[in-house]
């Protein structure tokens, strides 16, 4: 039963305990249904084992390797399953040193509610080994958290901190954070709904409560990288319910956001602006009574909104006091009437 001994405690393997302590078993089946790692704001500690030089090298073939997945449960009981990782992200696989991964599970060894559910899940790691690069990933990893706070029919996300040993021999086994982002299958069965799979969707036609929260959010983190009728950087699922036919629209992927400032975000030149750091409303016209809405939810949300950077502890203190800066710019547009005016309801997209 016994893993490998430390210092000071015993580790044990997860299995061993599950299959021989009837105790223990009881207890993992007992709680089994109602685990959910992303209810919890622990940050979930991981090792991966997988040949990352040939990972690296690779990153443009989009292919699966072998890794060994280590999850620690708690102090002294560890996880250990074989999976398959790849590559994944478009600019970030040109851009980045380590490309973002996809993390494939064997759904009959898996032990999390999530991963047997949905064997395939997203992991958002550090473009380079510049120290920068890290708060750039807990910036974006916070923007999601931001909508998280203004609206469920957003994509969960959790924080892990991840050990990579590095098989290929040519990177030095390291520990920095990550996050996990939910599924779309699994953000749909959180609503009874289903995905949706158009290529294109006007945005009208979609739900417009989301649509304008969408909006206005992306405004917040001062993004311009994304389109929700081209489906840019933009999900959208479906009720299946009759009486809530249109799709909400779910945005991801906000490394392009003023808000998250990495050093190699620069905006399309043709929407006029220099920096990301510089907002641009760039939602299509509609009712006003419905963004005046969404932006009384933004309004309602201050505080929570502030606490999720003032809370954080983890954000270097520039970081943090620029962050805060660019959240009081927002605010002073959309708390006061005129602003509000000028920067967003006279800027929408005819």
């Amino acid at each position: 039963m016994l893993m490998y001994t430390s210092i000071d405690a015993q580790i044990f393997d997860f299995d061993s305990l599950y299959q021989n302590d009837p105790q223990y078993k009881e207890t993992i089946k007992s709680i089994y249904k109602k685990m959910d790692i992303f209810d919890s704001e622990d940050i979930m500690k991981i090792s991966i084992e997988s040949d990352f030089k040939n990972l690296i090298k690779n990153r443009f073939k989009g292919e699966y390797q072998p890794a060994v997945f280590r999850y620690k449960v708690s102090d002294t009981v560890i996880v250990t399953r074989n999976i398959k990782i790849k590559p994944r992200g478009n600019m970030r696989r040109r851009t980045c040193q380590y490309p973002p991964l996809k993390l494939n599970f064997p759904k009959k060894e898996a032990v999390i509610k999530q991963v047997k559910e949905f064997d395939k899940m997203k992991m958002v790691v550090k473009c380079s080994k510049a120290k920068i690069n890290e708060q750039y990933l807990l910036c974006e990893y916070y923007a999601y958290k931001i909508f998280n706070s203004i609206t469920d029919y957003s994509f969960r996300v959790k924080l892990i901190e991840v050990t990579y040993v590095d098989t290929g021999g040519k990177h030095k086994t390291g520990t920095s954070y990550a996050y996990i982002i939910e599924s779309i299958n699994q953000l749909a069965m959180r609503h009874g709904s289903s995905p949706v799979e158009t290529a294109k969707i006007a945005d009208l036609l979609t739900n417009q409560n989301q649509l304008a929260l969408v909006y206005l959010f992306q405004y917040f983190i001062g993004n311009t990288d994304w389109s929700v009728s081209g489906r840019h950087n933009m999900a959208m699922i479906i009720s299946e319910e009759s009486n809530d036919p249109k799709p909400y629209p779910i945005p991801y992927d906000f490394d392009n956001a003023g808000i998250v400032n990495t050093n190699y975000a620069v905006p399309d030149a043709s929407l006029g602006i220099e920096s990301v750091r510089e907002r641009l409303y760039r939602g299509l016209c509609m009712d006003e009574n419905i963004i005046k809405l969404a932006s009384e939810r933004f309004i309602h949300s201050k505080e929570a909104l502030y606490d999720i950077y003032n809370n954080s502890g983890l954000l270097d203190k520039a970081v943090l006091t620029n962050t805060l800066h660019y959240i009081d710019e927002f605010y002073r547009i959309i708390e006061n009437e005129k602003g509000f005016r000028n920067h967003i309801l006279d800027r929408c997209r005819q």
